[in-house]
């Protein structure tokens, strides 16, 4: 019925149930006067010192973080990533419009204002030649904006100067001439110092050091180098040296004077480290646990001193709120149904089913807050699923319907599954597990039944029969050995359940044999093995490889059955009948058992109705039974059986280095398949990833990058180029599936799983005497003030830290996002010369000419451009003094780009030059870095000793080692430079090498003598280390020394050696790492680990040696070197008398 509206005027009712306000998590503060600024949810806020309500100060389409307020509290400098990149901004106190100050990519946070209140100093990587910002440096940039430049402290990560901020007359921002710096005040100086919480009691090479220049003339000395704990964050306040350092167990505030002495706790906190404090010169801020406290330092030393700073916090909580994806965005996993119409897929955590073309997608289970993984279809048509929904994870099983709670809900065995693989016949399943176990379960009444266990690793591969009745799965028989294994599951004999056999050795490996597949007939079981042995020689040195060492192969299930690549007679147009197909799935399972309550009636999970199919095996010399497909070995990952026909999956042999397809969201892979009739094998498709079979063998499911599609098996895939998703092409249709977020829920639920991988994967069972329940209630009473991801990250990280050990990590993930605008790099040093009004090029990055991406486009031959020459402008845009070339080169990455530039002998004739720009300087920079170190020491060993560094123990690490050896493999030493190591794990190829030593020589009659063995060294060796030479970098270094391979020389390393494997993922694609192999050396046991190697010589880089441009550890390498030359010199080997065999007289 309509009724007319009424215009009177109403009141809205008054909500009386108002939820309760959250508390925000509260990072990184600062002080001035009477303003505390601090970061929450991503972006900057306000709050009186005193306490009281918050006031947001961004509203940034990033983070913006590490914020520093003016001496004059008029302006804020921080860290944003507006425009894709880490950059320092500017903007008023007050709030207001941001302006971009530095155009670099690479701003690690910042660290304040100069003294002066001039300019903004900051910490970069923009200059860097190594990993993880290892040399860092402190730079400046003026408030006004204009030229960056390096302050002449070497690498460090804070600096603080004596006495309190210096207030800039009127608050104008001026740019900073050069006598206005340095300033001749105290400093103190931090390397290593940013943060201390997120390895908690750490004590390797890599503790923070502090440095202290007391006049400001530039004369460091290093303070607390014995304290026995890790300083961080140090800061001048009044007289005294503050920072944070945890050596009495919790990390905490404290003070010591300007040389180290009257070392005094300066905060008492118990349960959080206290983290990134700031002062003013008055108040010292900090925050503890997601609260913000602050210190007056003028008040007496005492517990009472140290105050909470109450905020009353108000937020629409912006950057939780719900969003949707496609289900291609976050594929997990997917099943092919067993006939064939449809799929089971996990998205983010979330469980899906859908046909395959028609119809809608339905979403099963809890919506939100909790993680669906490893989902396979049951004969009955139910899916049963690994579910983290009671908290711990249990399997369950759903019906097709839209449902919340499951039919049926299990306990699973102990240990994480890795893999669950359904029966095509039977409602049962099988699971491996973390702990090296094969599960056998019901998936009717949940009873669960051990099939097997290694002590060596995991299983892998199960496969059940067609008729269910058997299992054939991987094992390992030794580290260096993996065989095939059969199991008769004992499902049914004269209509009763028996317990399985026990399993039985079904192949006698070479190397590895894996990945077991059925014959549909009954015929076959197929599996790939790595066995053949065919040497591909190396084309830099004498060495082969077996890149292609795996083949397809067979095992003849009856000992009567022939090998079927024998070819028996027949007459002209007769072909060989193929074996029969499989049978359908049961369509007698039995009805599901709900929740899975105790059935009164007889278990009827192993249906009696006699199969069409039964699968006998001769198991007596099965192992002797194995066929070799007429195949080239290859890299094959796949093998899936069809009737008459296999499936295998390829994939090329590529350069560890090669930079990934265009296209990422393409794999690499050739699918084929061999055909028993014709004897051969043909492709049926490229850009392959994994691939699937329906238990009927008629329909092919496979993926390529994150898009699927469904084929008929055994049939080439459309030739055209239409990807359109239909039932004509195959290709899936993913955004059917559409996935909400709650990202509340689901960071609870990625925190929890974060713990439970921890506790599952940690290399000790006692989690090396840590308490780990008492850690997970700590940090999970601080999630509900998260409201950003990077809160998650920070609080996951710091519950990991309580670990106390290396490598245990958190990556990746969903975070808001930002357009990215990457500036376009020349290879250059630039400075702003007043005197002439340009920007001049300083120095240019040659590098590697030859290297595409490797050198400087200014060194390119015809470009003409010299150190001294100017240039005038980017792009038709002129420069000045505040206009830089970075801010005309945004988005420009990778790009050609015309540049203005004059001769510095002819500066008023301009011309115009095209180079393509870098999307990054740091191979360049590195080249140039090691080809001046090996100048330097071939110089000064008038080249008799040589030099190669290593960056990593990965592929460029094992690349940039033999571009180096083999090349100087001559040489009477060889100084072997692991400083900045980032680890990886191809230390024992390069120790290999070091240990291999000359035991004579080829001699020609013309020509030079080459050592037997070949690449062999003579002269010799010396280490170059350093605190960040870390990981397998670490081990290197133990194992130089333990072999006795010649001296280490420089600092203690970092001291991390315990391994991972990255293989886990949380539900939005962030990546955890769980600390699992520990490494013990014969000599120093378990010493590695938080504490590093020591040298044999230690050398210290000092800021004095930056300022003075020396690197002080190579040049006592090199005197090292020089002395053991001299002790023990390497004289050349004379080859007199050959022997003479005259003919008898």
């Amino acid at each position: 019925m309509l009724t007319s509206m009424s215009t009177k005027k109403t009141t809205p009712a008054k909500n009386t149930n108002s939820p309760a306000l959250v508390q925000g998590y509260f990072r990184q503060p600062d002080v001035q006067g009477e303003r505390v600024v601090f970061q929450s949810e991503d972006d900057l806020w306000e709050v009186p010192l005193a306490g009281g309500t918050a006031r947001r100060l961004t509203n940034s389409r990033s983070e913006a973080r590490s914020p520093r307020i003016s001496p004059d509290g008029g302006w804020i400098a921080l860290c944003a990533m507006e425009e894709g990149d880490h950059d320092v901004y500017l903007m008023p106190t007050s709030g207001g419009e941001m302006q971009r100050l530095t155009w670099l990519n690479s701003v690690i946070h910042v660290v304040g204002w100069s003294p002066d209140g001039q300019d903004v100093q900051f910490v970069s990587v923009h200059e860097s030649m190594h990993h993880r910002g290892a040399d860092a440096w402190i730079y400046r940039v003026s408030s006004a904006g204009g030229p960056v430049e390096r302050l002449p402290y070497g690498p460090a990560m804070t600096v603080s100067y004596q006495g309190p901020r210096q207030k800039a007359e009127g608050g104008n921002r001026q740019p900073a001439t050069d006598n206005q710096h340095p300033t001749k005040v105290g400093v103190v100086l931090g390397r290593n110092t940013l943060v201390n919480s997120r390895w908690k009691r750490y004590a390797g090479g890599m503790v923070g050091e502090l440095w202290v220049d007391v006049r400001g003339t530039g004369a460091f000395q290093r303070i607390l180098k014995n304290l026995p704990g890790n300083p961080v964050r140090p800061q001048w306040i009044n007289n005294r040296i503050w920072f944070v350092s945890d050596h009495e167990g919790i990390g905490n505030l404290h003070s010591c004077n300007s040389d180290g002495s009257d070392l005094q706790p300066e905060s008492f906190q118990q349960e959080y480290y206290v983290r990134e404090p700031a002062s003013d010169g008055r108040h010292v801020v900090y925050h503890v646990g997601g609260d913000l406290w602050r210190i007056d330092v003028q008040q007496p030393r005492s517990p009472k001193r140290e105050q909470r700073i109450n905020i009353q916090w108000a937020t629409q909580r912006s950057r939780i709120q719900r969003r949707f994806f496609f289900g291609d965005h976050y594929l997990e996993d997917i099943d092919l149904h067993p006939e064939g119409h449809g799929v089971a897929l996990t998205a983010r955590g979330k469980l899906f089913g859908m046909p395959l073309w028609e119809l809608a997608a339905t979403q099963l289970g809890v919506r939100d807050g909790v993680r669906y993984r490893l989902q396979r279809w049951l004969p009955d048509s139910r899916v049963a699923v690994i579910s983290d929904a009671k908290g711990q994870e249990r399997l369950e099983v759903f019906s097709m319907e839209p449902t919340l709670e499951p039919a049926a809900s299990f306990r699973l065995p102990p240990g994480r599954v890795q893999d669950l693989v359904a029966s095509p016949r039977h409602l049962h399943l099988v699971m491996t597990t973390s702990r090296m176990e094969l599960w056998w379960m019901n998936a009717n009444t949940g009873r669960l039944r051990r099939l097997d266990q290694s002590t060596v690793s995991e299983i892998d591969d199960p496969a059940f029969s067609p008729d269910g009745r058997w299992l054939a799965y991987s094992k390992n028989l030794s580290v260096e050995l993996k065989a095939i294994f059969l199991i008769n599951l004992g499902v049914q004999k004269e209509g009763k359940a028996i317990r399985p056999n026990s399993p039985v050795q079904a192949s006698d490996p070479v190397r590895y044999d894996f990945t077991p597949s059925w014959d549909p007939g009954g015929h076959w079981l197929y599996f790939l093995s790595s066995r053949t042995y065919n040497p591909i020689w190396d084309t830099v040195q004498t060495a082969t490889t077996f890149s292609r060492s795996i083949k397809p192969y067979l095992i003849t299930l009856q000992k009567d059955t022939p090998s079927p690549f024998l070819e028996l007679p027949r007459p002209p147009g007769l072909k060989d009948e193929p074996p029969p197909a499989p049978p359908p799935p049961d369509s007698r399972a039995e009805k599901p058992n709900p929740k899975g309550a105790k059935s009164q009636k007889k278990d009827t999970s192993n249906p009696d109705p006699t199969p069409s199919l039964q699968i006998t095996i001769d198991l007596e010399g099965i192992q002797k039974r194995v066929v070799e497909f007429p195949v080239p070995e290859s890299l094959y990952e796949q093998v899936v059986g069809l009737p008459n026909r296999v499936l295998f999956t390829e994939y090329p042999i590529r350069g560890s280095m090669d930079e990934p397809p265009d296209n990422l969201n393409q794999e690499e892979g050739l699918l084929w398949v061999w055909d028993f009739e014709k004897g051969e094998r043909e492709t049926l498709a490229q850009d392959v990833g994994t691939l699937q079979v329906s238990v009927t063998g008629r329909t092919l499911l496979y993926t390529s990058g994150t898009r699927v599609r469904v084929l008929e098996a055994g049939v080439p895939v459309p030739e055209d180029s239409d990807d359109t998703p239909s039932r004509r092409t195959g290709w899936l249709d993913l955004s059917r599936v559409r996935i909400s977020i709650n990202y509340p829920q689901e960071w609870v639920q990625m925190f929890r799983e974060a713990w439970r991988l921890q506790q599952e994967f940690f290399w000790t069972e006692d989690m090396s005497g840590v308490d780990c329940q008492r850690v997970f209630k700590r940090y999970e009473k601080l999630l509900p003030r998260i409201g950003s991801r990077s809160e998650l990250s920070d609080l996951i990280w710091e519950m990991q830290g309580e670990l106390g050990t290396s490598h245990a990590y958190e990556y990746g993930g969903d975070y808001p996002f930002s357009p990215r605008y990457p500036v376009g790099w020349l290879g250059a040093d630039l400075d702003y010369d007043p005197e002439r009004s340009a920007w001049v090029f300083q120095h240019i990055y040659a590098g590697d000419l030859w290297c595409r991406n490797g050198h400087s486009p200014l060194a390119e031959p015809g470009v003409l451009v010299q150190p001294g020459d100017l240039l005038l402008g980017v792009a038709g845009m002129p420069l000045d003094a505040q206009t830089t070339p970075g801010a005309l080169l945004v988005n420009q990455a990778g790009e050609q780009i015309i540049l203005t530039v004059a001769s510095q002998d002819t500066p008023d004739t301009p011309r115009h030059l095209v180079v393509r720009t870098l999307a990054s300087e740091r191979n360049a920079r590195y080249r140039e870095w090691v080809q001046t170190n090996a100048k330097f020491i071939s110089e000064a060993t008038s080249g008799r000793v040589g030099y190669l560094h290593i960056p990593d123990m990965a592929e460029l690490g094992i690349s940039e080692f033999h571009r180096g050896y083999l090349a100087q493999v001559d040489r009477d030493g060889l100084i072997i430079d692991v400083r900045y190591n980032a680890g990886g794990m191809v230390s024992p190829l390069i120790l290999e090498k070091l240990m291999h030593r000359h035991l004579g020589y080829d001699v020609p009659r013309w020509g030079t003598p080459e050592p037997y063995p070949y690449h062999t060294l003579r002269g010799h060796l010396l280490a170059l280390t350093n605190q960040f030479t870390g990981s397998d970098g670490d081990m290197f270094t133990a194992s130089f020394r333990e072999l006795g391979l010649g001296p280490v020389v420089g600092k203690r390393t970092w001291g991390g050696v315990i391994g991972i494997d990255s293989r886990y993922q949380l539900v939005d694609g962030t990546t955890t790492t769980q600390p699992q192999y520990s490494i013990w050396f014969h000599h120093a046991g378990w010493s590695v680990e938080n504490y590093g190697v020591d040298p044999d010589i230690e050398v210290e880089d000092s800021p004095q040696s930056y300022q003075e441009g020396r690197d002080l550890q190579l040049e006592r390498a090199v005197a090292v070197m020089l002395k053991r030359l001299e002790d023990e010199p390497i004289t050349p080997m004379r080859f007199d008398q050959p022997p003479r065999r005259p003919l008898p007289k």
